[in-house]
């Protein structure tokens, strides 16, 4: 009989990291996140952010920076790019990535080159865990 190979999605979890406030040609990093072991294969994660000018109109950059024993992550300028948020002013933006995990342990970057700060409340970042599930 054959068996069928589905993804199982893990726990929506929030990411710890400050966003509100963020401003423009800075970056934010959050505290580590453990991915257990076993870990998943892959993240889903999910990006709300909001601009708090007309003029946030450019990106956010998320990166992701990994390590095996929790104490040497990826310096920012080899970090893994997840994706792009394209900002549209004042208006909250929603995204979702999928990214390959590549060890244990990762610390998520945002960088707002957005064209102005961030809002002062209403951004964050959320991850599921993603997994296989043979049935």
């Amino acid at each position: 009989m054959a068996e069928d190979i589905r993804q199982n999605f893990g726990i929506d979890t929030a990411v710890t990291i400050t966003l509100d406030n963020l401003a423009n040609g800075s970056s934010a990093t959050s505290s580590a996140v453990d991915l257990g072991n076993p870990g998943p294969f892959a993240l889903s994660l999910e990006a709300k952010l909001d601009g708090s000018a007309a003029g946030n109109t450019g990106n956010v950059d998320i990166y992701a920076q990994w390590s095996n024993e929790n104490t040497d992550f990826s310096d920012p300028l080899n970090d893994l790019l997840i994706g792009t948020v394209t900002m549209n002013g004042t208006t909250a933006v929603i995204k979702v990535f999928a990214a390959p995990v590549h060890a244990r342990y990762v610390i998520i970057r945002a960088e707002n080159n957005s064209g102005a700060a961030l809002a002062a409340t209403g951004n964050a970042l959320r991850y599921v865990p993603v997994s296989v599930d043979q049935v």
